[in-house]
């Protein structure tokens, strides 16, 4: 039986006129056109945020305390909610990833068809020839069905080791969170002093302007009289002058204060609120109930930023683990159950069950790489933790320095503002007896409305610097939770808790003692020196006879030099500046 082909000639049928066509449209609906925002959708969400930024808030009713700017600004600082927000993202990405490790159950359904026969002939191996005629073992139209669990048991390795490296970012979130917190309550008590000195200080700078200006009308006027030589009605409009610019200034100045508060409660800036009177008896030095001692041991266990590095050394590891992992083989184990239409089949629907194990022998290669480069982040982890201890260390010595220092300023300005203001009483008197000239009357009431403003300006730097030793201390006044709390209750947990801290009555972590530091095999790394002399080579000591006991202490790692403890500490914590870790102009102040 000799072979035989059949052919039959090309026709383009409906169907494939079809699949062109959709083709044809599918090309040309892959193609993108930039849509810029539009000016009403601009308009639109302008107002839209605007609304949703100032939503839910309770208003203002009173004068306003330094304990509920506090609360208005924990609750309602646009920086404090994205902190909340990334924090609850960092959540639900922990469920997602926990979610990975459960089985794969795939259910899967379809249908198929063609425009012609799935026929197909045998040919002989030897002649050549046809050896059965054409025919088919499909059905022209087709449905499949199919649902099968699969369990990797590598991908679950390695998605539990990604689930709790997940959990450790979420932890991380959260002293991020803590962080922003601390840095927003620094920022409210510098802002709020100011703001409150200026407040208790401006009526007497509209009082001194008032009088500067209607003085400089009748300089103006007496020279147009010509009542005093020119020389010397000028000389007395330029002292005036200078007097009305430095009060202006001022004015300015005290009114910005109250500006950047209102940002910080996310107040709408336009709002006029007033805050609580300032009477003599504020102006006392705050209670600092702690040593430099307790401070740094504080520090050591409480701040944030050494939290979050140490939940970074974590994932370092971690990363390690899941590196490693991915070497091993990879058994899979899958189960299911299935259908199929084709009436040709004398089983329509079955089970199947098996195991397929794979693995890359090439992974081995890879091994020791992996292993150097685990150790290497591990060892960079613990570095960027050492350093950032550093850098709090620095922080809460600079802030306690700051602190002591404020305090001899501000009784300086104290001092000189008393003196001052019995200087003004002088110069009131002389006036009014007509011993003392307007110019010089004016002099003495700006120079103690200045005088004045220096000795407030040192009293807020002076508290700004007490605030700045709690927050490198990891010490916030916030109660643990503040979802929920209303302004009148957050605020009398944040007085309570600044008294507690008042007092002392937050007892400081119990560090223990350092190793003492001996010989260890480890290289030391060694620091770099510039232009250092050759050292001269110790004279020979003689060595005792017999040894002491010998004594076994814990080694220490080397320590690392200071041009490495320094590396990325700053990318971390911003300025050493408690009270300026965070811009009034940068991102995270709303």
């Amino acid at each position: 039986m000799t072979r035989t082909r059949h052919f039959s000639p090309y026709r383009p049928s409906t169907a494939l006129c079809l699949v062109v066509g959709l083709s044809a449209f599918g090309l040309t609906a892959c193609s993108v056109t930039p849509e810029p925002v539009t000016l009403d959708e601009q308009m639109a969400q302008t107002a839209s945020d605007r609304l949703k930024m100032f939503a839910d808030q309770e208003p203002v009713t009173g004068p306003i305390s330094i304990d509920e700017a506090m609360a208005r600004a924990v609750k309602y600082n646009l920086q404090q909610r994205m902190g909340l927000m990334e924090k609850a993202l960092e959540d639900q990405m922990l469920d997602v990833r926990s979610l990975d490790m459960l089985p794969k159950l795939a259910a899967q359904a379809g249908w198929k068809t063609r425009s012609n026969e799935a026929a197909s002939s045998s040919e002989s191996i030897e002649s050549r020839s046809q050896s059965l005629e054409p025919s088919t073992s499909q059905d022209k139209n087709g449905e499949t069905a199919g649902l099968q669990l699969s369990w990797n048991v590598l991908d679950f390795g390695v998605n539990y080791f990604g689930a709790k490296a997940q959990a450790n970012k979420a932890l991380a979130a959260e002293e991020r969170r803590r962080r922003v917190i601390a840095d927003i309550i620094q920022q409210v008590r510098v802002a709020y002093w100011e703001a409150a000195t200026a407040e208790r200080l401006q009526p007497e700078v509209r009082q001194a302007m008032d009088e500067a200006n209607m003085a400089l009308d009748r300089a103006r006027q007496t020279e147009r009289e010509r009542l005093m030589t020119p020389a010397d009605s000028l000389r007395y409009q330029k002292s005036l002058l200078e007097m009305v610019r430095q009060l202006e200034a001022l004015d300015g100045e005290l009114a910005d204060a109250k500006a950047r508060l209102a940002a910080l409660m996310n107040i709408p800036p336009a709002t006029d609120y007033t805050l609580e009177p300032l009477t003599e008896s504020s102006f006392a030095r705050p209670a600092l109930a702690y040593g430099l001692d307790e401070l740094e041991a504080t520090a050591m266990v409480k701040r944030p930023e050494i939290r979050e590095e140490t939940y970074q050394a974590r994932n370092a590891v971690l990363e390690t683990r899941m590196a490693l992992l991915k070497l091993l083989p990879g058994a899979n184990l899958f189960t299911g159950v299935n259908y199929d239409s084709n009436s040709y089949l004398v089983n329509s629907s079955w089970a199947d069950a098996g195991l397929q194990v794979s693995w890359n022998l090439f992974n081995v290669l890879s091994y020791s790489r992996i292993e150097e480069a685990g150790e290497t982040r591990e060892q960079l982890a613990e570095l960027r933790r050492q350093a950032v201890r550093m850098a709090v260390l620095t922080q809460v010595n600079l802030s306690w320095q700051r602190y002591h220092r404020a305090e001899r300023i501000f009784d300086r300005s104290n001092e000189l503002e008393q003196l001052q203001r019995g200087l003004l009483g002088h110069s009131e008197s002389a006036y009014a007896s007509n011993a003392q000239s307007l110019l010089e009357r004016i002099r003495t009431r700006t120079e103690t409305v200045l005088a004045t403003r220096t000795r407030d300006r040192s009293f807020a730097e002076m508290q700004g610097a007490y605030g700045a030793i709690y927050q490198a201390a990891g010490l916030d006044p916030l109660p643990e939770q503040v979802k929920g709390y209303s302004i009148a209750d957050l605020s009398g947990a944040i007085a309570a808790n600044r008294a507690a801290l008042a007092r002392g009555e937050v007892a400081p972590p119990q560090l223990p003692p350092a190793p003492v530091a001996v010989a260890s095999s480890a290289p030391a790394v060694q620091p770099v020196t510039l232009a250092s002399p050759p050292p001269t080579p110790p004279a020979p000591v003689e060595q005792p006879a017999a040894a002491p006991a010998s004594v076994e202490v814990a080694a220490t790692p080397p320590v690392p030099p200071a041009y490495l403890l320094r590396l990325d500490m700053w990318s971390h914590l911003g300025s050493l500046e408690g009270a300026e870790l965070i811009s009034l102009d940068g991102p995270h102040v709303q």
